[in-house]
């Protein structure tokens, strides 16, 4: 015996599965919008956050300033145990109209002497009669032998920063040889103006650029002295031409720098010897004008980073050069 009206019960299987199509299609849209506000919500969180962070970066740009201007004021020399050189604790966030308010955020700040690192863009010195100043390509090549890196890459940095496109020494390389990379790319010739650049140089991996990026830094100028209060003892080692004379006894320089400058311009110059003294007469000195702020922001559960650049001119006038928000 056929079932009676099979038609009809086709059609309403047919139906009840539309039904659950319709309904999955409703779900998956509604997740969809739902989805698609979360991101939108967190975006506009992260560009609020973002704009708060560097408000609030200006703000302790004011505060280093200060501190560096007052220490103009109070000392003639550029040293560690100098109030700007201190370590500071997490200073909390809260809404400015209720003090008593729970901190939604913080904010730490730290200050380095940028003069107490070899400057990268002394590698563009030129002599009086136009030729490369060789005193600084020296210096970066102990600098690097003292780190057990290749000295190879003081000529391929002083390559990449000068104006021409002839190689300088065997170690050097210009267009040639960059456009030969894949990608290709140009030598920059320009000064650089983050010691990150070093990892533009065929070969200088992150691993080398870690090792060195203590040392050294990127000043917009050529013939920057290097402050040797606040040098590391290789970078001291590097500029005397004596090896090992401070990076074997780094106790003594901790200890000796916690009362001021050392070792002091007297008895750097008697360490040194007239003869090495002469070749870096004008490169060394006591006091310091180039600065770098860290500032660490944290709101809520992000976190920024803005590296600020800092100038301290005649009279202790802070004038910001660079920032960099989240990299170096």
């Amino acid at each position: 015996m056929k079932p009676r009206y099979p038609n009809r019960r086709r059609q309403r299987g047919v139906a009840l599965i539309i039904a659950l199509i319709l309904v999955s299609l409703a779900t998956i849209l509604a997740w969809k919008v739902s989805f698609d506000g979360y991101l939108e919500r967190r975006r506009s969180f992260g560009v609020l956050g973002a704009d708060q962070a560097i408000q609030f970066g200006l703000g302790a740009e004011a505060l280093a300033a200060d501190v560096l201007a007052r220490d103009a004021q109070t000392t003639k020399q550029t040293t560690l145990n100098s109030e700007w050189a201190q370590p500071t604790p997490a200073l909390p966030l809260s809404a400015g109209s209720d003090p008593n308010a729970e901190p939604f955020g913080s904010l730490q700040g730290s200050l380095e002497d940028m003069q107490g690192r070899f400057n990268l863009n002394n590698l563009g010195r030129t002599l009086d009669n136009g030729q490369p100043d060789p005193v600084p390509l020296e210096q970066f090549q102990r600098l690097l032998a003292s780190l057990n890196l290749e000295t190879k890459w003081a000529g391929l940095a002083r390559d990449w920063i000068d104006a021409d496109n002839q190689p300088g020494n065997p170690d050097g390389a210009e267009d040639s040889v960059y456009t030969s990379q894949t990608p290709p790319y140009l030598t920059g010739n320009w000064p650089m103006t983050s010691p990150s650049e070093l990892m533009a140089l065929p070969g200088f991996d992150l691993a080398r650029y870690q090792k060195l990026a203590p040392y050294v830094t990127a000043l917009p100028a050529a013939n920057v002295p290097i402050n040797i209060c606040t040098a590391p003892a290789y970078v001291l080692d590097a500029i005397a031409n004596l090896p090992g004379e401070y990076s074997t006894n780094l106790d003594a320089l901790v200890l000796g720098r916690k009362n001021g400058c050392f070792p002091d311009l007297n008895a750097f110059r008697n360490t040194v010897g007239p003869k090495n003294i002469a070749l870096i007469n004008g490169q060394y000195g006591d006091t310091s004008q180039y600065f770098r702020l860290t500032t660490r922001i944290t709101l809520g559960t992000s976190e920024f980073t803005l590296y600020s650049l800092l100038l301290r001119g005649n009279g202790g006038k802070i004038t910001p050069l660079l920032r960099s928000f989240g990299t170096l």
